[in-house]
């Protein structure tokens, strides 16, 4: 892991994000990007007019960026490179562009609070980043602090799970930190053990086989707190989720488990795709 891509909003989320971020990349001798995107306000009246002009804004957010970078810095134990970008674009499309320029190993992220307001301003911006992107996105909480990575939880439904399981991602991560994988299946009263459910088990068996993870099934009606639960009582470190694509009818219907946890939990929580 040689490149951390980190988009900034300079809330205390997004640099408690790059601080993580900052002690990821001391971890792996990596560099460290941060990515600002702005637009220009507008006065609302007969004729909307900009508040403030183009120069002015791309100074103020460079300034911003240079200020987080020291910040960031001081926080940590030993010089880390940082590269910065700020620029005047709709954060989606720009941040989607910046990494395919960059080509992260990994995003590093802030998702802040349980409110509605903050799910809807910054939280949707997270949320549509781990739906889009090519690269894993790693969410970190609010309070979460940098830790030895010693045990990670792969929450798996059994599904498919040769066609959409990253395992060589999901190796080189065990091997870097040394971790030992736990592959969590949460149920209640086994609503959801069918034929296919029990083949897949077996083929996850074979699938992890060089790896020798512990399987345990949690019982539980929610898989957020059953999870929770368990990564409090086994002292998890990371959270792995693979967010599952929905059709546009089925996301209207449909609550993600991978969604509610990241609102709902205290650790990191890393989402890759299959």
């Amino acid at each position: 892991m040689k490149k951390i891509v980190v988009p900034v909003d300079f809330s205390a989320t997004s640099v408690n994000a790059a601080v993580y971020a900052g002690n990821l990349a001391i971890f792996y001798g990596a560099q460290v990007w941060l990515y600002h995107a702005y637009e220009i306000p507008v006065g609302i009246g007969e004729v909307a007019w900009p508040l403030f002009n183009a120069a002015e804004m791309q100074s103020a957010a460079e300034h911003e960026l240079s200020v987080l970078q020291s910040t960031v810095q001081g926080q940590l134990r030993s010089k880390v490179g940082f590269n910065a970008k700020a620029e005047m674009a709709n954060f989606s499309d720009g941040f989607a562009l910046f990494c395919d320029t960059v080509q992260p190993d990994i995003i590093v992220m802030g998702l802040s609070g349980k409110d509605a307001l903050a799910k809807l301003i910054v939280g949707s911006n997270t949320i549509r980043t781990i739906q889009n992107s090519k690269y894993p996105v790693l969410v970190v909480p609010p309070q979460a602090a940098f830790s030895p990575i010693l045990k990670i939880g792969f929450a798996c439904d059994y599904k498919k799970i040769e066609e959409t399981t990253p395992v060589a991602l999901l190796k080189k991560i065990l091997k870097d930190f040394d971790a030992d994988l736990y592959v969590l299946n949460v149920d209640h009263n086994d609503e959801h053990v069918d034929e296919e459910v029990m083949d897949n088990s077996i083929a996850a068996k074979n699938l992890f086989k060089e790896i020798k993870p512990v399987y345990d099934s949690i019982e539980s009606e929610s898989v957020t707190e059953g999870l929770n639960k368990y990564a409090d009582e086994k002292g998890l470190d990371w959270i792995m989720v693979i967010p599952k694509k929905h059709t546009a009818l089925q996301k209207i219907f449909h609550r993600s488990h991978s969604k509610d946890l990241l609102y709902h939990t205290h650790l990191p929580v890393l989402c890759v795709h299959q």
